[in-house]
């Protein structure tokens, strides 16, 4: 019988701050978060858009960015580019705010582990998405290799001051790759800068990523398909793209991976087998390395499905933990008691 180790939270919950985040998710899957995150509370809930605004020194290289829908593209002379970057960069470098967010929610998380609500086993989770996820639906096609670098930095410079500010053996550092799946897959909504190669890019960009963590900082990467409106961009026929590119960076990287999120969507209801069966080519690795598989398979208010998912990935992998496909942030408050609810009740305690 697979052993069901605990419960996973993807990053974003529709709670007013994270100090309710820390209590209500803590007791809501009592002893099944290894890693808990501020739940992205406020303007961040909607994933990367609070990071548009590190862009407004320069306001034209910003797009008309509407959910799930194509982004038109403007046209920029030579000049009007040069003068777009200056203007960005005019006065000094950018602040993309996951650094500050995340140290002042770890005071939040430090004083009720103290107070013990929390157990002291869990460490603090930090979501961060890739540049891609902002460069691309909010940067003008023209100016998103010029911006690339400089936001790359900025991000980079982030991560560092949460490592320098946050103890290691309580942090934990989650890669959000969303945007970068669209590009894997050759979705047609979202074209990328860079050049044919496309896939090595991608890989190029994360690892650069992987290497801002320290080797004593645990580091996970959540897969996604997209949730705005809990729309996908594509609805995903199996994981083999998750897998093929969790490979490479497995086999690229030297910083141990600690855990591994998958999304597994009702869409795939009818085709579960096929849908979880690249997770045979995975599973093995991950064991090598001691990678927690967890499986979005957790849907509000439906366990029957939940279930079924179960059913199927007991058939493919003999260990897994449970999530959902993505953040909270845009599920409907009623719901939340549903989801922990499934979750505990199909998971067993992993702390």
């Amino acid at each position: 019988m697979p052993h069901i180790h605990g419960c996973h939270l993807v990053g974003s919950v529709p709670l007013p701050d994270s100090e309710a985040v820390f209590r209500q998710c803590s007791q809501g899957m009592p002893n099944r978060l290894k890693r808990i995150p501020d739940g992205e509370t406020g303007a961040r809930h909607w994933f990367t858009f609070w990071q548009a605004n590190v862009f407004s020194r320069s306001p034209e290289l910003l797009t008309n960015f509407v959910l799930n829908s194509p982004l038109e593209a403007r046209h920029f002379t030579a000049e009007e580019l040069d003068q777009g970057m200056a203007k960005l960069t005019a006065d000094g470098p950018l602040q993309t705010g996951y650094d500050d967010v995340a140290i002042e929610n770890y005071a939040v998380f430090k004083k009720l582990r103290q107070e013990g609500v929390l157990p002291t086993t869990t460490k603090f989770q930090v979501c961060i998405p890739t540049a891609a996820n902002v460069i691309t639906p909010f940067v003008q096609f023209e100016f998103q290799s010029r911006v690339e670098p400089v936001y790359e930095e900025a991000l980079h410079k982030a991560m560092r001051k949460i490592q320098d500010h946050i103890p290691h053996e309580d942090l934990s550092i989650q890669i959000d790759l969303a945007v970068d799946t669209a590009f894997w897959e050759g979705v047609d909504m979202y074209k990328p800068w860079f050049g044919d190669d496309v896939k090595t890019y991608i890989l190029n960009y994360i690892l650069k990523m992987i290497d801002q963590v320290d080797q004593d900082v645990d580091l996970g990467l959540h897969n996604c398909y997209g949730d705005m409106e809990h729309k996908h961009w594509k609805e995903p026929t199996s994981l083999a793209a998750v897998v093929e590119r969790g490979l490479r960076i497995i086999e690229k990287t030297s910083h141990p991976l600690n855990f591994f999120h998958c999304p597994v969507p009702k869409s795939a209801l009818s085709t579960l087998p096929a849908y979880l069966e690249p997770l045979k080519t995975i599973a093995p690795k991950l064991k090598e390395h001691n990678t927690e598989l967890y499986l979005g398979l957790i849907h509000a208010d439906d366990a029957e499905a939940t279930r079924k998912m179960m059913d199927a990935a007991n058939h493919v992998v003999d260990e897994y933990g449970v999530a959902t496909e993505c953040g909270w942030g845009r599920t409907p408050l009623d719901q939340l008691e549903s989801i922990m609810a499934i979750s505990t009740g199909v998971s067993e305690p992993s702390i």
